[in-house]
């Protein structure tokens, strides 16, 4: 049988502003009226079954997958949570571990979650071709034919052809712009799509030759429950550099479809639509004497350039990027300095999305907050309490249950309550439509830290 592992654990800095750590790219809508995690599950049908279809990701991003995949259908035992990143060849790992113990024969598509691919058609030939060469026991990945020299890509180097497929010779690291541009004019070598597909076994066999101690915690697990206790102990490696590097039983198939893994800007840049004088605008834009610029824009204002060349801009109500194209690979290390100076920037945007819903920072000042919260049907906040604030909520649209000290109240639109400091309390969204509220906190200390939590529908 054929089974899908969709990696979509990732934090995608290269993406920031617009990706954050708690909302990264894979779970935006960049392209169309689906995310990218969508995208990529709508790609598989016709090839895997969804009851097949398996997500590894993150503990934090459970209750977004489980939104996502909803309607898709797929279980939530499909959903495996690692409890910290550990790379790809881990996480994998676990996969096939895990998928193995069902279907001894698994051949398992590995696909992330954050790449854009157009011809759909030619992109199921390929991996159906992929999975015929798989079933005898090679590791097959998906080569893509370079259209430029980028340093953005791992590159395969390829050595001739033997019975369908492309023998591979050796993959390779991101390279300087010298070294692309030798890969470019050469007609061995492929960039590295991290697209791949191998039985279980076989992926298993070669983990247990090229990575002993990954293998060996692997072999400890045996259901779901086991992956806290030996996830700890596992060390961070790419499937890259621990196998497809030490392997001598790769095969390649050529993608004949377009594609790019929207690992920066710059590959954003390729996709949308340009005027006449190179430029790009998804937003609101007004561009005099500008070359070669790209806006994105997350808002209603206006972005307006004059006279620059080759840019990225990218706005956010809290955050904006201004970056020359050529630069755009070294987004991630802005986001690295963000994490060091410990500005929120990095971590999540003025919208925070949660389990219930969501929630936007309007202003914020000395001794006060005012938030737009925005709670789901039927959906709950946890039984809980604040040591630093109180609270005053009016409700907008939508009825607000409010469980306060023991007493529960109905709260409709243009009417308020106050939780005052220290009040065990509860909000609730009793009805089929979503309940909006102006939450006015007040207090010595306002971040999200100062909750402690009774009981929550989410285990939080």
């Amino acid at each position: 049988m054929n089974y899908a592992v969709i990696l979509a654990g990732g934090v995608g800095s290269r993406f920031w502003p617009f990706s954050r750590e708690l909302e990264p790219k894979q779970f935006m809508k960049i392209i169309g009226q689906t995310s990218l995690l969508q995208a990529t599950i709508q790609r598989l049908r016709g090839v895997v079954e969804t009851e097949r279809v398996y997500i590894i990701t993150n503990n934090i991003y459970f209750y977004e997958v489980k939104a996502q995949v909803a309607k898709f259908g797929i279980p939530d035992t499909n959903i495996i949570l690692e409890p910290q990143g550990k790379n790809t060849a881990p996480a994998v790992g676990l996969c096939a571990r895990l998928i193995s113990r069902i279907d001894k024969e698994a051949v398992l598509l590995v696909l992330p979650a954050d790449h854009y691919i157009k011809n759909i058609n030619n992109f199921k030939s390929a991996l159906k071709k992929a999975i015929a060469c798989a079933r005898h026991d090679f590791l097959v990945t998906i080569g893509v034919k370079p259209n430029a020299p980028s340093t953005g890509y791992g590159y395969i180097k390829v050595n001739g052809k033997n019975n369908g497929h492309i023998v591979v010779d050796k993959f390779l690291e991101k390279p300087s712009l010298n070294k692309a541009k030798e890969y470019y004019k050469d007609k061995k070598f492929f960039w590295n799509s991290g697209m791949f597909v191998w039985k279980a076994s076989v992926f298993l066999e070669e983990t247990r030759k090229y990575l002993p101690k990954l293998y060996a915690k692997l072999q400890l697990v045996n259901s779901i429950s086991d992956i806290p206790k030996i996830w700890p102990g596992i060390e961070a490696i790419s499937v890259d550099y621990g196998i497809m590097e030490q392997s001598r039983r790769i095969a390649l198939i050529p993608a004949d479809f377009y594609w790019t893994d929207l690992g920066s800007w710059d590959a954003l840049a390729e996709i949308f639509p340009k005027d006449a004088k190179g430029n790009i605008a998804n937003s609101d834009t007004l561009n005099m004497d500008s070359h070669g610029v790209c806006v994105f824009a997350r808002g209603n204002r206006l972005v307006s350039t004059i006279g620059v060349n080759n840019m990225v801009i990218a706005d956010t109500p809290d955050a904006l990027l201004v970056c020359d194209r050529s630069r755009t690979q070294d987004v991630k290390q802005l986001v690295k300095r963000l994490k060091v100076l410990k500005r929120k920037e990095h971590q999540a945007h003025l919208t925070e999305r949660r389990p219930w819903g969501s929630f936007t920072v309007l202003q914020q000042g000395l001794g006060f907050k005012i938030k737009l919260i925005e709670l789901a049907p039927r959906k709950r906040l946890s039984l809980q309490r604040h040591k630093s604030r109180a609270e005053h909520w009016v409700v907008v649209s939508g009825t607000a249950k409010v469980s306060c000290a023991g007493k529960v109240s109905f709260v409709q639109s243009n009417e308020s309550v106050y939780i005052s400091k220290g009040r065990k309390h509860r909000l609730e969204n009793p009805l089929g439509v979503p309940l909006k509220i102006v939450e006015v906190q007040t207090g010595g200390y306002l971040e999200e830290d100062d909750i402690e939590r009774f009981e929550d529908d989410f285990k939080r």
